[in-house]
């Protein structure tokens, strides 16, 4: 017969996160930049981000999502493990009314903050007190054309947009920094606006933005960029953060 022996309970000793927010970040399955860029803004040490991906189809205009937003949400930290849930798509939130991504946020993941690229990309132009915008996508036409009604209906004049026209949301990942910069130029030089925003998470700008802003003279706002800001705020996080553009360069209010 084997000796029966006692299994040992040792002594529980923890050390809870000192982090100030945890943040649920959905990305959508095409994006292969938006969740390092967004993580790379992030004050070290203070914030935790836990990323999930969510499938979609994508036709004429319409997005949707294969499972729901609840499931994908699900595969996050549990309830109470999380302050704040983002929604990781631009064109996404613009398409389907971000009023209505919220909403769907909510219910996916009850009781806590919440934001998008479209909803933080709003409260950034303001915070900059920037009324006069110059918009720049990666998207196909269709889609480009969404967003100057999106601005416009926000309380925004559009002097100048453009497109890259990509025929794929992977496609977004891969666009040259200096086709990025020399299209950024053009549609400020002669539209005297008063910052230049560029939609789309995958679109690999963040890296860039403090040398664009020293190339065309004024604030840039970029998806990522802009939630990770709106995502700060929230959070009550509201030192300064260098190296991203003057939008996370000032005290959040």
């Amino acid at each position: 017969m084997h000796e029966q022996r006692s299994t040992r309970i040792f002594e529980r000793i923890t050390s809870p996160s000192r982090v100030i927010a945890r943040i649920g970040l959905i990305l959508v399955s095409t994006d292969e930049m938006g969740g390092d860029a967004f993580i790379s803004i992030m004050p070290k040490d203070k914030v935790a981000v836990f990323q999930t991906r969510a499938a979609y189809d994508y036709r004429e205009g319409i997005f949707s999502i294969r499972t729901s937003f609840k499931e994908v949400a699900d595969t996050l930290p549990p309830v109470g493990r999380l302050d704040l849930l983002a929604f990781s798509c631009s064109s996404w939130t613009v398409a389907m009314g971000a009023e209505n991504v919220l909403s769907q946020l909510k219910e996916a993941r009850p009781g806590i903050k919440y934001t998008s690229p479209a909803h933080a990309g709003i409260a950034a132009l303001r915070q900059l007190n920037a009324r006069r915008i110059a918009l720049l996508s990666p998207y196909e036409l269709a889609l480009h054309r969404l967003l100057p009604p999106f601005l416009s209906g926000n309380g925004f004049e559009i002097t100048a947009d453009g497109t890259f026209a990509t025929s794929s949301g992977t496609e977004n990942n891969e666009l040259r920094p200096e086709i990025i910069f020399t299209a950024a130029k053009e549609l400020v030089r002669h539209n005297s606006p008063d910052a230049l925003f560029m939609s789309c998470t995958a679109m690999p700008i963040v890296a860039y933005i403090d040398a664009l802003e020293r190339e065309i003279g004024i604030p840039v706002i970029s998806s990522t960029q802009a939630m990770a800001w709106d995502a700060l705020r929230l959070s009550g996080y509201d030192l300064p953060i260098d190296g991203f553009g003057r939008l996370l360069a000032s005290p959040r209010r």
